[in-house]
């Protein structure tokens, strides 16, 4: 309030929503480092793509994890059936995985190397929608490949999950 030199009702009044009027502490720095490291990890995906480097799929997932380890950590905005996801497609040989769309629940973007893409469809369906609980009914699946398109040229599949 001090900073905005307002007083504590005209915050909680004019900028708080009802549903964050009793919230005590606001995690800004925490969320700001998330956006501005996803703005920096964006420029360093087209870099990498630009430049092309041997290591680029590796590169690029290395990108992607980082990605979704801040979504997770410094946003908040992943949850644990994502999380789960994410670390089912990387142990199938997704080279990064990430949430995408809104989270709080949602999608998986993984990239895959073509090679590894039967395996990793067959892995990830049985390790993740196969479960003993039944919790997912099959028209609610969602597991398909596809490649990436525009300039970017690589020689991966992407995987997205729901």
């Amino acid at each position: 309030c001090r900073c905005l030199g307002i007083s504590l009702e005209e915050l909680r009044t004019q900028i708080l929503s009802p549903n964050t009027q009793d919230v005590l502490i606001f995690k800004l720095y925490q969320r700001a480092k998330h956006v501005y490291s996803e703005a920096a990890r964006v420029l360093q995906f087209k870099k990498i793509c630009e430049e092309a480097p041997e290591n680029m799929v590796q590169l690029l997932g290395e990108l992607m994890n980082q990605s979704h380890m801040s979504c997770r950590d410094m946003y908040e905005c992943s949850c644990p059936e994502l999380d789960q996801l994410v670390d089912i497609c990387r142990k199938f040989g997704a080279q990064g995985s990430r949430l995408t769309g809104a989270g709080w629940g949602g999608c998986t973007v993984s990239m895959v190397p073509a090679d590894k893409l039967p395996s990793f469809l067959a892995n990830v369906h049985k390790a993740y929608y196969q479960r003993s609980d039944g919790s997912l009914a099959p028209e609610k699946q969602s597991l398909f490949a596809t490649k990436p398109g525009g300039a970017l040229e690589i020689p991966a599949s992407s995987c997205i999950l729901r």
